[in-house]
């Protein structure tokens, strides 16, 4: 009984100093309007407040998973905690779009600290049992803040207050956490202290997803990909992919992501669906408050309020779409996933000003639902197959393309908005037309991830086995 008592004191204090990072990233969403409106900013501009700190953090991870082996886990969560705070307190006092991004950049580094050790310090404390509890007891915050963060953030602190203080607010809550890890958290010793890091990698993998990535955005400023400002990050990031690709193979033991995972079917499907998910899912987490506020032009705590019914769809499927996977497999229910997800993105094609309420909160409703499902069994599917001394290289690759893939579906979708207002006079019905084209761009790329969805795992009916 003791130590089921000190595992949930643990565990509650883990996800205490979680909830900071996970509360900032919905309530910066519902911001993101409100930002570029007072900075006066460009959406393409803008969108680094997401995208950059999503890129952070997926780079971080890398790190994290190095760094948990190498050095006291209860010094790595404190440090992480730090560098969140120092980012919030920058992106708290930012006046412009550089200060605020530089800012944004400090907390993904700190929250790629924090989110892979919430999991991985909860499995050391239990020693490896009763990880089902453990899923669900790390897993109940990650789906209602996602619900209570456009309201709080929406309603509580950008309508009473300003947009500076959904940084602000996250002070005080860093603070208690820090104090209730200082004085009641074991240090949770490192394991292989002797472990190096793969330098070569995290620089090529984190320049290579960069340059992709500002190719990507320049593009939206240029609008032509013959510019040079689009060209040279591009093809530095296709180099720096194929000099990873090499030191790789030629270096298995020392590889920062073992190019060995995929030769697995089901881990290469899922990891090119977790980037392409970033459009239906963290893309679209993007938009919507967007096209909320400026098509439909409601207030920040309404769009907020709106939000609330994606969230509470997510939640209603959770339970349903784990079970699934564990009898039929991830194929299958990604696929379902993957057409409901396009059925519920059809509407906001044709969505205006004056579509009825009810209209509006069925679709986003059953959006969450299929995001539940895009999710769950493929973050699960990274796992079969997998040899076991694999398996925590498997954790940071699958989490970082996850990601990675939320800040290029960020890009991606701002790049399609700033193209179709680019030398217009930003009405609303210039503004509809923008994000109409949006919606069609998510709804085209989810489609396309039933290509590496048909590699996941199938017509599974017991648990299957890691590979030895």
């Amino acid at each position: 009984m003791k130590e089921k008592n000190n595992l949930a004191k643990i565990a509650m204090i883990l996800i205490v100093g979680a909830v900071a990072p996970m509360l900032d990233t919905t309530m910066t969403n519902i911001a993101i309007s409100t930002i570029m409106n007072d900075l006066n900013a460009t959406v393409s501009a803008t969108q680094w407040v997401t995208t950059g700190y999503v890129l952070m953090l997926g780079i971080v991870i890398l790190f994290t998973g190095w760094a948990v082996d190498k050095f006291s886990g209860k010094k790595l969560y404190i440090s992480g905690l730090l560098l969140f705070l120092a980012g919030s307190i920058v992106s708290g006092v930012a006046t412009n779009i550089p200060i605020l991004m530089l800012g944004r950049l400090i907390q993904g580094a700190g929250s790629g600290v924090i989110i892979p050790l919430l999991t991985t310090l909860i499995i050391r404390a239990a020693n490896g049992e009763g990880l089902g509890k453990i899923a669900a007891t790390i897993g109940l915050p990650m789906v209602l803040i996602p619900i209570l963060g456009p309201t709080v953030g929406g309603g509580f602190i950008i309508d009473k207050l300003d947009w500076h203080w959904i940084f602000y607010i996250n002070i005080p809550i860093v603070i208690i956490a820090l104090v209730l890890l200082q004085f009641m958290m074991p240090k949770f010793e490192p394991q292989k202290t002797d472990k190096k890091f793969d330098w070569f990698g995290f620089i090529s993998l984190s320049g290579m997803f960069s340059g992709l990535l500002i190719g990507i955005v320049n593009f939206s400023s240029n609008n032509t990909i013959s510019n040079l400002d689009v060209l040279i990050p591009i093809f530095i990031g296709l180099d720096l992919m194929i000099a990873y690709v090499i030191f790789a193979s030629k270096n298995p033991d020392k590889a920062l992501v073992s190019l060995k995972m995929f030769q697995v079917s089901n881990f290469s499907g899922a990891s090119v669906i977790l980037l392409m998910s970033g459009v239906a899912v963290n893309g679209a987490m993007f938009l919507l408050p967007l096209y909320l506020q400026n098509v439909r032009g409601l207030s920040v705590i309404w769009s907020g309020t709106y939000l609330i019914a994606q969230g509470l769809g997510m939640l209603v499927t959770r339970t349903t779409v784990g079970k699934l996977t564990d009898s039929i497999g991830a194929r299958w229910v990604v696929l379902v996933s993957i057409l409901v997800a396009v059925a519920s993105t059809i509407p906001f094609v044709y969505f205006d000003k004056n579509t009825n309420i009810w209209y509006l909160l069925i679709a986003l409703f059953v959006r969450g639902m299929a995001q539940g499902g895009l999710t769950i069994p493929v973050m699960a599917d990274s796992y079969v197959g997998i040899p076991k001394k694999l398996i925590a290289d498997a954790t940071s690759a699958s989490r970082m393309f996850q990601n990675v893939g939320g800040a290029f579906g960020s890009a991606i979708l701002a790049t399609v908005i700033q193209n179709n207002i680019n030398g217009v006079v930003p009405t609303v019905a210039h503004l509809t037309t923008a994000y109409h084209t949006a919606f069609i761009w998510s709804i085209v790329i989810t489609l396309i991830a039933a290509i590496p969805a048909w590699f996941l795992s199938h017509n599974i009916s017991k648990k299957v086995e890691v590979a030895k």
